[in-house]
């Protein structure tokens, strides 16, 4: 991603497209409130699926292969191995803290169920550093979480990934697989014979069994269902298995690795000088977990992009008549973009007499409207959903000026993002005085301008049709965003307008 955001000045980084983590609160949250959290799409979803099912066929493979934050923990740690500063933690202390990463993980998953928003995303020092603090990090915790990972990677082994990481601690559920099921079995038994019981007991039982089976069972018994595997009777005992484990696992003294921290990198695979002394489940190659990965995140890019899952899904109509409902469908709403802005269009379209639902689709920007087609057709629910604008480009008009009117059809322009990326299009230019526009198919669309003569309607037109705007954000960096605004028709109105006339029109 930040190869090609230097190498392609029209991609805009989104640091949660393809986060595991996030698609399992997503998915947490749709299960609960059948609603999607934040800005999450089928993608992120899919990728979570997929981390369960690496984590039970072979480990957390996103821990030792993908994570960022692993790769830079693992980097300091070196560092610090050099400096002969770090430093192993067991015993009392190593299972206390153990406790912590769930704790975390709590957390996260009640605050993001409870407001649909990735509550992750406050304190996760990939993001925040990648972001450069975005608005949804909190400062004191994007802080304390980067701090921890740096400073703690470089005196303890794997500070961050053995004893915070609620990533870390949700993969350990799935590791006890069979717990995880009959938690979740239980809770819906319990559902189905129509009691009430949050979604918290869930959590919290999860979270502590999780914790306590880590205690008990280091060592995993079925799960993964690969491990590695060491032949005693060709093994020389030379122990280059166990000093080059990076999660100080005491390879050379098991005959299967059961460890619940073996996250199957297989560097003791690479080291060991004994051919096929060290092997997957007796048998696999080395390579076999990359490959493994490789081909799932592949599927898991393929069946992401191939459905969409809805952000929100209300029907407050007559369910009993949802059958005799019709459905009207835009496409490219750029301001359906999240759960936020997901709810307040669902808010706004309550108030249109004969809607009777709403679906939103973040990743495309559509919606579909359920409507009764007695009461409203599809192009007044188009008028219901258009926000006419006034816009003011340049107030510095003397009252002896007179303004020159142009009516235009635009072709691709809807949504409230369009009227800004319009305004964006039009400041730059000094004669540009204004516009307005309201609803018609294609929108109308006004356009104020100077009297000079060398301006006409095809001068408009062209500025009206750039294909791309340059955005400039807050930190100075620049955007290439792309258009298709499209001109259908243009006429100057034979007669101007006073300065007068425009600043009370535009009031």
């Amino acid at each position: 991603m930040g190869i090609r955001y230097f190498v392609d000045k029209n991609y805009f980084p989104n640091y949660e497209t393809y986060c595991p983590f996030g698609g399992a609160q997503a998915l947490s949250s749709y299960f609960v409130n059948n609603t999607l959290t934040c800005s999450m799409t089928s993608l992120q979803i899919v990728m979570s699926l997929a981390l369960i099912v690496l984590t039970l066929i072979i480990s957390k493979l996103f821990c030792s292969y993908i994570c960022p934050i692993g790769t830079v923990s693992e980097w300091l740690g070196k560092l610090g191995e050099k400096l002969s500063i770090r430093y192993t933690i067991t015993g009392i202390a190593d299972k206390v803290l153990r406790l912590l990463k769930y704790i975390l993980l709590f957390i996260t998953f009640y605050f993001t169920i409870s407001s649909s928003e990735l509550f992750c995303k406050k304190f996760d020092p990939y993001y925040a550093s990648m972001t450069g603090f975005d608005s949804d990090v909190s400062i004191i915790m994007g802080i304390a979480a980067i701090v921890l990972v740096t400073i703690g990677s470089f005196y303890i082994r794997f500070f961050w990934c053995k004893y915070i990481c609620p990533l870390g601690a949700l993969s350990n559920i799935f590791r006890f697989f069979l717990m995880f099921i009959g938690a979740v079995g239980v809770y819906w038994a319990i559902l189905s014979l129509g009691v009430h019981l949050s979604f918290v007991w869930l959590l919290i039982a999860l979270c502590i069994t999780a914790y306590i089976l880590e205690l008990l069972s280091i060592n995993n018994r079925v799960f993964p269902l690969l491990k590695i595997t060491r032949n005693i009777y060709t093994c020389t005992n030379c122990k280059l298995c166990t000093k080059n484990c990076p999660q100080a696992i005491d390879v050379a003294s098991h005959k299967t690795v059961k460890h619940v921290d073996c996250n199957m990198c297989c560097d003791c695979v690479h080291v060991c000088p004994e051919k096929d002394t060290l092997a997957i489940n007796h048998r696999g190659k080395k390579w076999l977990p990359a490959i493994i990965l490789i081909i799932l995140i592949s599927i898991g890019f393929i069946i992401g992009k191939s459905f969409e899952v809805p952000t929100i899904a209300e029907y407050w109509g007559d369910a009993a008549a949802k059958g005799q409902m019709n459905i009207y469908e835009k496409s490219g709403l750029k301001n359906i973009k999240c759960y936020g802005s997901s709810i307040s269009f669902a808010n706004k379209m309550r108030r249109v007499k004969g809607v009777e639902g709403v679906t939103t689709y973040v990743g495309s920007h559509t919606v579909k409207i359920w409507f009764n087609p007695d009461i409203i057709d599809t192009l007044n629910i188009q008028k219901s959903i258009f926000v006419p604008a006034k816009v003011l480009i340049d107030k510095k008009i003397s009252e002896s000026d007179s303004l020159s009117v142009y009516n235009l059809k635009v072709d691709n322009f809807f949504d409230p993002y369009d009227t800004y990326y319009l305004t964006e299009l039009l400041k730059h230019n000094q004669f540009i005085y204004g516009f307005t526009s309201e609803f018609g198919c294609p929108v109308n669309v006004t356009i104020y301008t100077s009297t000079d003569k060398s301006i006409d309607s095809k001068l408009v037109k062209n500025i009206i049709e750039q294909k791309q705007l340059n955005e400039t954000n807050s930190n100075n960096s620049t955007n290439i965003i792309d258009l298709s605004y499209r001109v259908t028709k243009i006429e100057k109105l034979d007669k101007a307008i006073s300065s007068s006339a425009f600043n009370e029109m535009m009031k």
